[in-house]
């Protein structure tokens, strides 16, 4: 097995698509699979494409967005590693209908033709039911989407963004504040909250005032967890 084969396989493995599925399936995808590298701002495809392949991401952060006839643009979905991005268009044939974008310096996918794994769906029960898994999980995201904008005012929308954020990606820092590693800029927090640019600026310099939040060029450190999970609350 090549090591970039090896690489990929690693990915499938833990990925919330494939990971249980029998290894000998996996390592199959993972020999027909390709790597691909995307910089920031860089379209992994763009609305109308035809879908072709499963794609899994393998590090980084990335978005979906639709874009409507006046250029305004709505984030869709936020995915990271070992999630699954564009599954619905690929299982129905059909194009993508929004953008998929590089969030991070540095994304990875990996990619498997959708045809092998339309193969192994007619032979692997187990296949099919993985796929019926993944499209639960994006009714589960679209739920929770609908959540957040459903939230009440602006500043309780983008704490319920954040804690969900933090509780997908999050991490400790080194001063024990939990750290979302995503560098969405004020206009990408308004967009997927449904509010203004100028009340999103108002609320995070509050916040960063009150030493709530600071806003790093990384990403978001959570400096109150707690106050954030009242002020959702209240």
């Amino acid at each position: 097995m090549s090591h970039a084969t090896s690489a990929n396989e690693r990915v499938l493995d833990v990925s919330l698509l494939f990971r249980q599925l029998d290894p000998a399936l996996v390592g199959s995808f993972a020999r027909t699979s390709v790597r691909v590298r995307y910089a920031r701002g860089e379209y992994l495809w763009r609305a109308r494409t035809p879908a072709t392949s499963f794609t899994e991401i393998a590090s980084g952060l990335v978005k979906v967005v639709r874009t409507g006839a006046d250029g305004h643009e709505t984030i869709l979905a936020i995915l990271g590693p070992r999630e699954s991005v564009g599954d619905a268009a690929v299982i129905a044939s059909k194009p993508y209908p929004a953008d998929a974008v590089a969030v991070s310096d540095s994304v990875e996918v990996v990619r498997i033709d959708s045809a092998i794994v339309r193969a192994a769906m007619e032979s692997h029960p187990s296949m099919m039911a993985a796929i019926n898994a993944s499209l639960i999980e994006h009714i589960h995201a679209l739920q929770e989407k609908i959540r957040i904008m459903s939230a009440g005012t602006v500043p309780k929308r983008l704490a319920t963004l954040l804690l969900h954020l933090a509780t997908r990606f999050g991490d400790h820092d080194v001063d024990g504040h939990t750290f979302i590693p995503l560098a969405l800029s004020r206009a990408e927090c308004a967009c997927l909250v449904g509010a203004t640019v100028e009340t999103t600026i108002r609320t995070f310099s509050q916040w960063q005032k009150e030493g709530l939040v600071a806003t790093t060029p990384d990403g978001f450190a959570l400096r109150d967890v707690s106050r954030l999970e009242r002020l959702t609350a209240a």
